[in-house]
């Protein structure tokens, strides 16, 4: 089996100079950061299955969509659909792979399990709740539960789910709002974690869009059509869509 290409986006220059990206011909999926175990997964597996492979991309959703949109080198892009619709992108296809689900996790070490800690709990963070589709949800339950405003001053917000998880194993923090494709990567570090009823927010579907600029529409639509596969499909709900 042929290594997996992917490549970390920090900046949209670091993907302009890296070296042998395309040169192969390959379709070309650009993820958010959050998906790369779950797209590795599948890439493995599409390669195992039809012995072709894509090229693939991670990063967050912002410098994604920025990419996809000005590079004119992406195929297929993968993330979150009202984000992907707002960042106004040509796309071509819309597969829906999975509902993003909202949790709640706790630092090891403590002694809150359950949603109703949030009570009594001290500091909890939350992603951007003005940029982070999660950090929404997450806020948009606390309104709904009829905790805010009055939950504010404990509410630790940063920018991204990672960090979120960073304040947690450093028990900066006693519970965090996470979603659950990075909770089960990092299960065996938290103290436990509770889904969220959906119920609470608004529905977050993850989708990958075939790009109408693709340069590799074959290649990339027989990657899609594997997606919806049992073997595929199986990869995806164990990620936790």
């Amino acid at each position: 089996m042929n290594t997996i290409k992917t490549l970390l986006i920090s900046t949209l220059m670091l993907f302009f100079l890296a070296p042998g990206v395309h040169a192969d011909g390959k379709a070309v999926l650009a993820s958010g950061a959050g998906y790369k175990k779950m797209v590795n997964a599948l890439n493995a597996a599409y390669q195992q299955s039809t012995g072709q492979s894509i090229d693939l991309l991670f990063g967050n959703m912002a410098r994604v969509t920025t990419l996809a949109r000005q590079s004119g080198q992406v195929d297929i892009v993968l993330g979150d659909q009202s984000f992907l619709k707002k960042a106004a992108l040509p796309m071509a296809v819309q597969q829906e792979l999975g509902k993003g689900k909202l949790v709640l996790a706790f630092a090891k070490g403590g002694s809150f399990t359950m949603l109703d800690d949030l009570d009594a709990a001290g500091r909890i963070a939350l992603p951007d709740v003005t940029k982070a589709i999660y950090g929404k949800a997450a806020r948009q339950f606390l309104q709904n539960t009829g905790r805010l405003p009055a939950i504010k001053p404990r509410l630790v917000e940063v920018a991204t789910i990672p960090q979120v998880f960073s304040y947690l194993t450093t028990n900066e923090v006693d519970m965090g709002f996470m979603n659950l494709t990075h909770t089960l990567n990092v299960a065996d570090k938290l103290g436990g974690y509770v889904v969220v009823d959906e119920t609470g927010y608004s529905p977050i579907v993850i989708m990958a869009a075939l790009l109408d600029t693709s340069r590799r529409t074959d290649q990339a639509k027989a990657f899609l059509k594997f997606l919806k596969t049992p073997e595929a499909v199986k990869i995806i709900r164990e990620n936790g869509l």
